[in-house]
């Protein structure tokens, strides 16, 4: 498991409709992140952005505030598996 600190910004879960007209499940939680790359003439940044990350289920974020900054740690499939709030020493 891949483990990195974040900021906890928001979270979407829920279900759609396929092509298919199956329903499916989804679930994703935005962190806050700075912008990286590098600036031209035709691409300027600044500041920090809200990534969008696949979750495993909204079970990961129910305990934990947004705004929180967070140990993130992802599952061997990319998602967020477990959230733990940084405490401070």
């Amino acid at each position: 498991m891949q483990i990195e600190e974040m900021i906890f910004v928001g979270y979407g879960y829920g279900r759609f409709k396929t092509e298919t007209n199956s329903m499916r499940d989804y679930c994703n939680v935005f962190m806050l992140q700075d912008f990286s790359g590098e600036q031209n003439n035709d691409y300027h940044f600044g500041g920090h952005k809200a990534v969008k990350y696949g979750c495993i289920s909204p079970d990961v974020f129910k305990d934990i505030k947004v705004g929180t900054r967070v140990q993130v740690f992802f599952s061997s499939n990319g998602k967020v598996g477990y959230l733990a709030p940084v405490t401070k020493a």
